[in-house]
């Protein structure tokens, strides 16, 4: 899920410099990394969750939804923190 955070955040840095190209490749990265968490068994319990976060993503090229971008950004922060934790 870092990983994921990683490339959401990096698709809103690259809208934010209108690289919409770079943007739509961070956002294909950002599918792939969903569809290889869907795969591990302990994220069976959490279909739902990871809907939404598709969702989110495959949105955010056409802008359907109203995203707090400070809000999909906390969203990651714990993921990442347990990782830096080890």
């Amino acid at each position: 899920m870092a990983n994921l955070g990683s490339e959401v955040y990096q698709v809103l840095l690259e809208y934010q410099k209108k690289d919409f190209e770079k943007m739509r490749n961070s956002i294909i990265r950002a599918k792939n990394i969903i569809e290889k968490i869907e795969e591990f068994p302990e994220m069976k319990g959490r279909t739902g969750e990871l809907e939404i976060l598709k969702s989110i993503i495959e949105d955010l090229n056409q802008k359907k939804f109203e995203i707090n971008k400070e809000q999909l950004i906390n969203y990651f922060i714990p993921f990442s923190t347990r990782l830096i934790r080890g």
